[in-house]
């Protein structure tokens, strides 16, 4: 019986490709932009076709009526105007995807600033969003529902924290990997 053929060498993978993820990661922020920018850009179409109507109108007079934060006042009596301004705030997001995509050094730098902008955007959300709904809460007279209100508040704004947590840990996890040596090397 013959002896068996050597097993083939092990070939180490090329420096940097075992851990690259740039590409999956860009590729990915980059249809995830577009998409927003879509979805922004179809909401302002709705809007502008939703503004004038009966029911829209009485949306807003409610929402005068009641009393409602000023914010939440300018968000329904231009929709059109905020969803523009929502896709507008995709377009850094995209050129920084392209640009982490094509290893620009530009591209790097400015994909780490957004994401730890957006780190510190979600807590500014979270903190706009607590502020509405204890405007809201506190127009409540009933102390029954007044009490069911502020106990589903907490629990929306903790489960909002934790997730703003969540995401700042991940971001920050993130801008550190995409700051390693043998990821910038390639930029």
């Amino acid at each position: 019986m013959s002896p068996l053929p050597p097993l083939p060498a092990h070939t180490a993978p090329p420096p940097g490709r075992a851990t690259d993820f740039v590409r999956p990661l860009a590729l990915a922020s980059l249809l995830v932009g577009a998409l927003l920018l879509g979805w922004f850009v179809l909401q302002a179409l709705i809007a502008v076709a939703l503004v004038d109507s009966a029911g829209w109108r009485q949306l807003a007079l409610l929402a005068h009526e009641y009393e409602l934060p000023p914010s939440v006042m300018w968000l329904l009596m231009h929709p059109v105007a905020a969803s523009v301004w929502l896709a507008m705030s995709c377009l850094p997001s995209l050129l920084s995807s392209w640009g982490l995509l094509q290893r620009r050094a530009w591209g790097l730098w400015s994909y780490i600033a957004l994401l730890l902008g957006t780190a510190v955007a979600n807590f500014v959300a979270l903190w706009w969003m607590d502020s509405v709904l204890a405007q809201v809460v506190a127009r409540v007279t009933d102390a029954a529902l007044l009490h069911e209100l502020q106990v589903q508040r907490g629990v929306f704004s903790l489960t909002l924290l934790g997730t703003c947590v969540l995401f700042a840990a991940l971001q920050g996890w993130l801008a550190w990997r995409l700051l390693q040596p043998d990821i910038r090397r390639h930029f």
